[in-house]
């Protein structure tokens, strides 16, 4: 990104979250990535001035990109301060919701600094209301459904089938096989999310439930989140972002509604902006308002 907010280039890499994969494993994708974008944009690192980035876990910088950008200064945002720059806010005062492969609600109030976390406790121990919970809960229903252990009907083996490229008549050994030796990625468990809110999307009872059931926990995790900051009369932002919320109303109105009756003052927006471009601006943002108070 160009000092005045212009992209050249992006770039994607593999997992970085270090709660999952090895530090060195990660510490080797944003270094891929990097390279990979400076020379697409055929940017020397020489040029690099700004260097930013917001990762869950580790902080890597000069240790890792100095020999590639030797001159740059490096500046780190958390993933709550992204999600509110995805909604073109760069001074935050409210709560900034990620519903993505893991759901977590960050709370913040300008005025006092008060700041509040809630759920990201990862696929063992919660992450209600994410893709993964949601993607999780569909393939634990289709071999309900399978079994006939659940009557509620439901086009969810088939689907599931079709995404995996499996057989019906397989269904039981090919999914253990592709569950637990493959095994399934948390990703991969994720992207089942898009099956399930098609389907449900479709007025397929038994996915219509499940998407409910997730929509519910996320509206749950990001009110339970504003009441620890703000009272009912306050005005505040709401800002939600991540893959999910591409399923539309199907996720987003519980969570719409329930601040529509609790918090009449609050405002409501969607993070739609990429991550990565998001957080350049933020960055360009912070260095310009810097630059005015030197």
């Amino acid at each position: 990104m160009t000092f005045d907010g212009r992209v050249i280039q992006l770039s994607e890499s593999s997992d970085v979250n270090t709660n999952f994969v090895p530090f060195e494993q990660a510490q080797q994708a944003v270094l891929t990535a990097v390279r990979r974008v400076l020379q697409a944009a055929e940017v020397q690192g020489e040029e690099v001035f700004l260097f930013v980035s917001s990762l869950v876990g580790p902080r890597f910088g000069i240790e890792t990109f100095g020999d590639l950008c030797p001159y740059a200064t490096y500046r780190y945002y958390v993933e709550r301060d992204v999600i509110f720059a995805r909604a073109g806010i760069y001074r935050p005062h409210g709560v900034s919701v990620v519903a993505a492969t893991g759901a977590t609600a960050w709370g913040l109030r300008a005025d006092d600094g008060r700041e509040v976390a809630m759920g990201g406790w990862g696929s063992l121990l919660g992450d209600e209301g994410s893709a993964y919970a949601l993607g999780l809960s569909g393939l634990r229903a289709a071999v309900r459904s399978y079994e006939g252990r659940d009557p509620t009907p439901t086009h969810l083996v088939e689907a599931i089938c079709q995404h995996y490229g499996l057989a019906r008549e397989n269904f039981h050994r090919g999914l253990i096989r592709l569950a637990y030796q493959k095994p399934l990625s948390r990703a991969e468990i994720a992207g089942l999310a898009v099956v399930v809110t098609r389907l449900a999307a479709q007025n397929d009872p038994l996915a219509a439930c499940i998407t409910a059931k997730a929509a519910g926990d996320l509206a749950a995790l990001a009110l339970h989140a504003a009441r620890q900051l703000f009272r009912p009369e306050e005005a505040f932002e709401m800002v939600i972002a991540g893959g999910l919320v591409k399923a539309g109303d199907l996720i987003l109105s519980p969570l719409r509604e329930g601040l529509a009756q609790e918090f009449t003052k609050a405002t409501w927006k969607i993070g739609s902006e990429q991550p990565a471009v998001a957080l350049g601006r933020l960055a360009l943002y912070d260095y310009f308002i810097q630059e005015e108070s030197c």
